[in-house]
């Protein structure tokens, strides 16, 4: 295997000179820079990454944290990531290392701890876990760069990049309005999560606006605890079923109960997919008898759904992953700069879930 000695040698300068080059110090003329990149292709040199990262004291490399890898979702997100990290410095690209812990907060520690450890320059945390909140804090606590991606920490100043997921879900519910309808019902998403809280404002609030009386029988809050269903899951390892069960048991109930809403504006595609498949099982179609609108514009056919894709709220996935990353690379070259919180909007896409009341 090649050293550094014989990449000098070849090159026909000093160890130092050759050195001074890998470390990205300043000193090498263009010329010596040219003899260098000759000799280091001539001979497959591999520089020790590990020195060289203890040399300058950074690893060219960020650590994304996030709940769950395969989720569906997540491509987007991290196509977003991976090409952030390349296009902000075309000669020296950073590398990207994903940990995925499953919603579990101390495993979520552990990944935390051991990317700190030396082996990253900063990280990114996604996700807005109300857990994860005391994780956060003990990160801020601490001078290594971070930024969070879908979580709009109070109280905590640290970099986020956060999706304006009240005005989603204020023109979710504003769309089913301007189609007529009067009585529409909200399914909640998992309480667990700050954007539930942030959707179901947007609703209130649309109502609000619009003069439409607020219900509290209207506002479903369903149960996401994992259960076992009557669905093939196996099947469909990509898609949580918890969201799909619950939507479909909530909208069993509503259509038991002889009380079916005008319209119910999803705080997840998910639950709307489950929710339709439970409406098609009582003989009851969509839009016909009921519109729908959802949120994250999540495809049916990764959770088993036969239905068609829904309207709903599309959330900029790539954007998120893209603007984080490189606001990130930009804070751990310029620590100095002050924090930021860059909002993203959604957009709503228009399908055949929804229909005007006549």
């Amino acid at each position: 295997m090649a050293t550094i000695k014989d990449v000098a040698e070849r090159a026909g300068l000093s160890t130092t000179l050759v050195s001074r080059y890998l470390n990205e110090r300043s000193g090498v003329s263009p010329a010596s820079k040219e003899r260098i990149r000759t000799a280091i292709k001539e001979l497959n040199y591999r520089p020790n990454g590990l020195a060289r990262s203890l040399v300058l004291q950074k690893t060219q490399s960020i650590g994304i944290v996030l709940d769950n890898l395969c989720a569906p979702f997540a491509a987007r997100l991290i196509s977003g990531l991976e090409q952030g990290a390349e296009d902000f410095d075309k000669e020296n690209k950073y590398n990207v290392m994903f940990c995925s812990s499953n919603g579990d907060l101390e495993k979520k520690r552990r990944h935390v701890n051991f990317l700190t450890q030396g082996r990253v320059d900063g990280i990114i945390i996604y996700g807005s876990l109300t857990s994860d909140d005391t994780l956060i804090s003990e990160l801020a606590e601490s001078t290594f760069p971070f930024l969070l991606i879908e979580n709009d920490a109070e109280g905590i100043q640290v970099d986020k990049v956060v999706i304006d997921n009240a005005d989603g879900a204020f023109r979710a519910t504003e769309h089913l309005i301007k189609q007529g309808h009067k009585r529409i019902a909200h399914m909640a998403g998992n309480m667990n999560l700050k954007i539930t809280l942030e959707r179901m404002n947007g609703y209130i609030r649309a109502l609000q606006d619009y003069q439409i009386p607020i219900s509290s029988d209207l506002i479903i809050h369903p149960s996401f605890d994992p259960v076992q269903s009557n669905f093939e899951d196996d099947r469909y390892p990509r898609g949580d079923r918890s969201y799909y069960s619950a939507g479909y048991t909530e909208m069993k109930k509503i259509i038991a109960a002889g009380n079916l809403p005008d319209a119910i504006f999803f705080a997840t595609d998910i639950c709307a997919f489950g929710a339709m498949q439970a409406l098609e099982e009582e003989g009851l179609s969509v839009p016909d008898d009921i519109s729908i609108v959802g949120f994250d514009d999540e495809d049916p056919a990764d959770y088993g759904s036969k239905s068609h894709r829904i309207t709903t709220m599309r959330q900029p996935l790539y954007d998120l992953g893209y603007t984080g990353i490189k606001r990130l690379i930009q804070k751990v070259k310029t620590p100095e700069i002050p924090e930021e919180r860059i909002v993203l909007k959604t957009s709503l896409i228009i399908r055949e879930s929804c229909k005007k009341r006549s």
